[in-house]
């Protein structure tokens, strides 16, 4: 009796472990990216809305290239990804796309608005990007952070206090 427990314990922490990978075809597979976007001259751009209407959209680009947004966050200069990908998917593939994308759409839908706050015709994003593989921290303290964006201890972190000014 007592060892027909042990197996079943054994076997049910093994099927935990093993849904936490994901599968394809030929794979199986744990590659998660901590991604994050900067909008061009780190211009103010990006209000709830928008990054609400970001992350619906990301999902939906993730999802067409076989991907899936595990958590998604912004602000009003920056979007953090955390996106896990298969080994066929090359990261820089996935990223460019996420950033042309993204940028048609939200400037297709808030069209005057981004024109207005982004110097006209200017690119959305910076040309650069941030990416980074999750292996060296949990996933729950990436996703945390990231969930964490919009929280108002947050943004006090990254308030000027006036100490760096130029001087006239």
């Amino acid at each position: 009796m007592q060892k027909s427990m042990k197996s079943m314990k054994k076997s049910m922490l093994e099927s935990d472990i093993l849904n936490e990978y994901r599968r394809g075809s030929h794979s199986v597979y744990k590659l998660t990216y901590h991604v994050i976007f900067v909008t061009k001259y780190r211009k103010k751009v990006i209000t709830d809305e928008i990054g609400d209407f970001m992350k619906n959209y990301a999902t939906y680009l993730c999802g067409r290239m076989n991907s899936e947004l595990i958590s998604a966050e912004t602000d009003v200069d920056h979007m953090h990804l955390l996106i896990s990908m298969p080994p066929d998917v090359a990261p820089v593939k996935l990223i460019n796309s996420l950033k042309s994308q993204l940028s048609k759409e939200v400037r297709n839908t808030y069209r005057t608005y981004v024109e207005k706050n982004l110097r006209g015709d200017s690119p959305f994003w910076s040309a650069s990007y941030f990416c980074a593989t999750t292996g060296s921290v949990s996933l729950d303290t990436v996703k945390k952070y990231i969930e964490d964006q919009r929280t108002e201890e947050h943004k006090r972190k990254y308030i000027k206090t006036g100490k760096y000014k130029k001087k006239s």
